[in-house]
């Protein structure tokens, strides 16, 4: 696998800049409440790649390992837009401060994948 070197992201305009060779992608920063819209998200990055996938998909390029690539980034986008359900539910969407997880059990216990 080659590893392309990625530049340490620069903010022009107040979105996030991050290189590498062949791409630039300018991510929001901040609150778009705030601050406007500056860049893009990581769910759009997702969506683009998902686009490109599914055109190889649909022509002579399909594979089994596009396929579990979509998989994943579909998985990843799902990922994703449950967080901002969990933002919103909790009241902290649009701002800075995290959200509480899911899990329900301390995370110091030690608890086996048999439940005993």
């Amino acid at each position: 696998m080659i590893k392309e070197e990625v530049k340490t992201p620069t903010f022009a305009g107040g979105g996030e800049i991050v290189e590498s060779p062949y791409i630039r992608v300018a991510f929001q920063s901040g609150i778009p409440t705030e601050v406007g819209i500056n860049g893009c998200r990581v769910e759009d990055v997702i969506n683009v790649a998902i686009h490109k996938l599914e055109r190889f998909q649909d022509g002579p390029l399909a594979c089994e390992e596009n396929a579990e690539a979509l998989r994943f980034l579909r998985l990843a986008r799902h990922s994703l837009a449950d967080r901002i359900q969990h933002r919103k539910e909790q009241g902290v969407w649009n701002t800075m401060i995290p959200h509480m997880n899911d899990r329900t059990e301390d995370e110091n216990d030690d608890f086996s994948a048999t439940g005993a």
